[in-house]
């Protein structure tokens, strides 16, 4: 197993390249696969499961976007199904971003306000597969940074 040593507010720490590796705060954090916006996806879950923070898996009233990045809209409802919905209603859900400027909401809210998860499986691909939403600008220089964990190619 790759490890390295990790610096956090002074402490090392031990840094685990595989999904299910413990990483000790003050909290423990439980790493669950969130694959399906992207397959590197995850979710991080406090060991008390009072937070998530679910990255670009589960937004607020949304989800990623399964267009490019192999992502796969199957993949990400069951994703989200299976590791973020059977948490705790009262569960408080972090997302990476907000495009609306709320920054927080909770599993039983997602469960049944979310618009595109509260559908099913097949009609959620169905929505997905016709977002038909515009490329984003640096796309290009982003997807595959991304794959090499952001290390950027030199120019040659």
């Amino acid at each position: 197993m790759a490890s390295s040593a990790l610096r956090v507010a002074g402490r090392q720490l031990s840094q685990h390249s595989r999904a299910g590796a413990p990483v000790l705060l003050r909290q423990a954090l439980e790493t669950r696969a969130s694959p399906g916006h992207t397959p590197g996806c995850v979710t991080f879950v406090l060991n008390d499961h009072s937070m998530a923070f679910t990255g670009d898996a589960l937004l607020i009233r949304g989800c990623g976007r399964t267009d490019f990045q192999q992502g796969c809209a199957r993949t990400l409802y069951r994703s989200v199904h299976e590791k973020i919905f059977t948490l705790p209603g009262d569960c408080l859900i972090y997302p990476a971003h907000d495009y609306h400027g709320l920054t927080v909401s909770t599993v039983e809210e997602e469960r049944t306000l979310n618009p595109r998860l509260t559908l099913s499986c097949e009609e959620f691909i169905k929505v997905m597969d016709n977002l038909n939403l515009p490329k984003p600008q640096q796309i290009d220089v982003a997807v595959p940074a991304n794959m090499r964990c952001g290390v950027q190619t030199p120019p040659s």
